[in-house]
């Protein structure tokens, strides 16, 4: 009986590797118009840790390129410095996640973390002056560890003597910091405080964070550590830095975009990164996988999907962590006929409290969705929200 031959569902010819990264965090090929920022970062990590500069967070909202800058960060302190990097997240327990990473850490120095050992009595003897422990220093090889976050200050001293008999330091690196409980921020804060203030070991900490964190964290004044953090707003891109991230990734891949393409892409990224990397690849996708230059057609094409991709990753999660009020407004400024309505006709027209205006307004700015616009007027942050915002509220697919 003949065999039937199956369908060849793989294509045949594996397409070349895109030269965009379309996915959050992740480092694209081509990093432009964040070089200036992440220098001043750095030089203020190289300065003394018990200053300001020793405590940075970078703030953006999502898309924007935080955590790629925060990846660069730790890669230079690496390969530039030396130093010995700890990568941590606010998610879960931040206090037990940094204290794993810091026994990682330690384990690849050789050296032992206070919990990996224990002292045990070996020997008792009696005499004359009564009786006599003999105490050793025991491995906990075999034990499995059931807590993490009670010797974190001891570990990560053990850990920055370490770097500083080799005249390096420690960066500690965490993503996602707005999500850290302020009772943690405290634990941790007061960790590395004891660590460079009190042992002036050298220990220094970057993160990256939404702004949102300006009404949480960084509103906490009883934490020292918190009054320390040197904060930088990062922003959208310009047009030029937008042109140079689509051309120069292409030109290194052997692909062409005529000026027609490359003028009508930029206008639909609109400076924001995310974007950058989702219509850079749906065009080399849409050009045979970058075998043949980019059109018109091409960037025409790719444009639909590619604002799909952003209302879905960005805004609709967004849209999920936002109050009723704020929804309410922000929904409001979207329907509004003005580009900029005054704040407080939108919250009218939203039916928010006049009283309650300006902490929506804040909120709504600090998740940006919005921006202010002078005169006491605020504008959608993404002028592609505009027309999602209308089209899921019209559809039903959000409610207000």
């Amino acid at each position: 009986m003949p065999v039937r031959r199956s369908s060849a569902y793989f294509p045949i010819e594996k397409a070349p590797p895109a030269p965009f990264v379309p996915s959050f965090g992740a480092t694209p090929p081509s990093l432009v118009g964040r070089d200036s920022q992440i220098t001043e970062i750095c030089a203020r990590l190289d300065g003394d840790p018990a200053g300001s500069g020793g405590v940075q967070a970078i703030l953006a909202p999502r898309g924007i390129g935080k955590t790629v800058m925060l990846n660069v960060i730790e890669e230079a302190a690496r390969s530039e410095r030396g130093w010995t990097v700890v990568v941590t997240a606010g998610f879960g327990d931040p206090v037990a996640e940094l204290h794993k990473a810091v026994c990682k850490a330690l384990d690849q120095t050789g050296k032992q973390s206070a919990s990996d050992s224990r002292r045990t009595v070996t020997g008792a003897s009696a005499g004359a002056m009564g009786v006599h422990a003999s105490l050793s220093v025991a491995p906990r090889a075999s034990q499995r560890r059931t807590s993490w976050g009670d010797d974190l200050t001891e570990d990560l001293e053990r850990l920055a003597e370490a770097a500083a008999e080799k005249r390096s330091r420690v960066l500690v690196s965490m993503d996602e910091l707005h999500a850290v409980p302020l009772v943690k921020a405290r634990q941790i804060g007061a960790c590395l405080q004891h660590v460079v203030k009190r042992r002036r070991l050298p220990v220094v900490f970057v993160g990256a964070a939404l702004p949102t964190m300006k009404d949480t964290l960084l509103a906490d004044r009883r934490s020292t550590f918190v009054q320390r953090i040197t904060t930088l707003e990062v922003g959208n891109l310009s047009r030029s830095d937008v042109r140079r991230g689509i051309e120069e990734p292409l030109a290194d891949h052997g692909c062409s975009i005529s000026a027609e393409a490359l003028d009508f892409a930029a206008s639909v990224i609109r400076g924001h990164p995310y974007m950058l990397q989702v219509m850079g690849e749906r065009m080399w996708q849409t050009a045979d996988h970058g075998r043949r230059g980019i059109t018109i057609s091409d960037a025409r094409s790719a444009a639909a999907g590619a604002e799909a991709v952003l209302a879905d990753h960005l805004f609709l999660p967004t849209w999920k962590e936002l109050s009723d009020g704020d929804k309410r407004m922000l929904a409001a400024v979207a329907l509004s006929d003005e580009d900029a309505p005054v704040a407080a006709a939108a919250g009218e027209a939203g039916g928010v409290r006049a009283g309650s205006v300006g902490t929506h307004r804040r909120r709504l700015i600090l998740s940006g969705m919005i921006r202010p616009a002078g005169r006491g007027r605020v504008a959608l942050t993404h002028p592609q929200s505009r027309e999602w915002l209308r089209r899921s509220i019209s559809s039903g697919e959000i409610s207000v």
